[in-house]
């Protein structure tokens, strides 16, 4: 499976993952909250896609790459926007309290 490269936001794609953990949780908490954001939406992203694949297919609708891109991107949006606002399935919660050592 491709993960694309939308998911990884700017600020944290700019040290060409060269930095660790330890560093996240030393230096700047709200960034390691954006990186365990980043890791939800994209366990999101691959669990509406095997989602997805388990729906009968009707025949309504045919089968195009324009549908498949569609609905890949807009699976893409629903699981940042859900792991953005804290409304996904709490992992994002889960990993930061884990990493930061808050737990």
């Amino acid at each position: 499976m491709k993960i694309s490269n939308n998911l990884i936001t700017p600020e944290l794609s700019h040290t060409g993952g060269k930095e660790t953990v330890t560093d996240l949780k030393a230096r700047d908490p709200e960034r390691l909250k954006k990186a365990c954001q980043g890791v939800e939406s994209i366990f999101l992203t691959m669990m509406l896609k095997e989602m997805r694949k388990a729906i009968p297919k009707s025949g309504l609708f045919s089968d195009s790459l324009q549908k498949d891109i569609y609905t890949s991107l807009f699976d893409q949006q629903v699981a940042q926007e859900a792991a953005e606002s804290g409304r996904g399935i709490g992992l994002s919660q889960v990993l930061f309290e884990q990493l930061s050592g808050r737990r």
